[in-house]
């Protein structure tokens, strides 16, 4: 009918910037960012770690920016920081 749901599939991966031979810092943790690591390398999730960011709100845009920056590990290390 006019308003039945869409049967559709979105598939999409980015297996190009997978390396053949994992060098030593790609190995998993056994950690929640294990798929990062996994994709950029321990030197650059601990990068992320240690950033300090400044976000100026936490309304509808900030809270998603937050969880975003919660879910991928920013600010989350020693080092780390976020002010809003």
């Amino acid at each position: 009918g006019k308003y039945s749901p869409l049967h559709q599939c979105l598939y999409f991966d980015m297996f190009e910037l997978l390396h053949s031979e994992l060098p030593e810092d790609w190995q998993p943790l056994n950690c929640r960012y294990d798929d990062q690591i996994a994709i950029f390398g321990k030197t650059f999730q601990e990068r992320v770690q240690s950033m300090k960011l400044f976000l100026v709100g936490a309304g509808a845009l900030g809270c998603e920016y937050l969880k975003c920056f919660a879910m991928m590990g920013a600010c989350c290390g020693p080092q780390g920081a976020v002010t809003v």
